[in-house]
C-alpha cells in the first residue's frame, strides 16, 4: 500500500503504524507551512497556505479514519460522532454559557457569583466530557488492534506480518 492510498484513499483498511504516519505527515505539512508563512510574510499567502493546508489535512485526517475504522471492522460514518460531537458539544456549550451570562450583560448588570459559578460547573462538564471523547478516539485509532483477518473491508494489513 502505498503513501498516496494511505493519505487520500477512503477505502480498505489500516493497521496503527499506517494511521500514526498519517498523523506524522500532517505535523510535517503544518510545520512546513509554518515555516513558509514566517518566510514570505505575505497575508494573502499565509490565508491561501492556512486554506490548503485546512483542506489537505482534513482530507487526510477523513481518509485514515475510515480506513482505521474500517480496520476495527466499524463503518467510516463513525467519523460523524468522532468529528461531530465536539462541535455540537462546544455550540451547547456557548448557547448555555452565553444565555447565562448574556441576559446580566443585556441587562447592563455584570454577571452574578451564581452564573458564574454556573457556567464554570457547565465548562467543567463540557472539558471532561471533550476529554472522553479525545480519550476514545485516541484509543480506538491509535492503540486497539484491527480485526485478525479479512472483514468486510479488505484484507487484514497485518496479514502475515505477525
Amino acid at each position: 500500500m502505498n503513501l498516496g492510498h494511505i493519505l487520500f484513499s477512503f477505502s480498505g483498511r489500516i493497521n496503527r503504524a499506517k494511521w500514526w504516519l498519517s498523523i506524522l505527515v500532517t505535523l510535517i505539512i503544518a510545520i512546513v507551512v509554518v515555516v513558509l508563512i514566517e518566510v514570505v510574510k505575505s497575508d494573502p499567502l499565509s490565508i491561501v497556505l492556512n486554506l490548503a493546508y485546512t483542506v489537505v489535512s482534513l482530507w487526510i485526517g477523513l481518509a485514515a479514519g475510515a480506513k482505521r475504522l474500517h480496520d476495527l471492522n466499524r463503518s467510516g460514518a463513525w467519523l460523524v460522532f468522532f468529528i461531530g460531537a465536539p462541535f455540537l458539544l462546544t455550540i451547547i456549550f456557548l448557547a448555555v454559557a452565553g444565555v447565562a451570562v448574556g441576559t446580566s450583560i443585556l441587562g447592563g448588570q455584570t454577571p452574578s457569583e451564581a452564573e458564574m459559578l454556573r457556567i464554570g460547573w457547565i465548562g467543567i462538564v463540557y472539558i471532561l466530557a471533550m476529554l472522553g471523547i479525545s480519550i476514545w478516539s485516541l484509543v480506538w485509532f491509535g492503540c486497539l488492534r484491527g480485526t485478525v483477518g479479512p472483514n468486510q473491508y479488505g484484507p487484514d494489513p497485518l496479514e502475515g506480518k505477525i
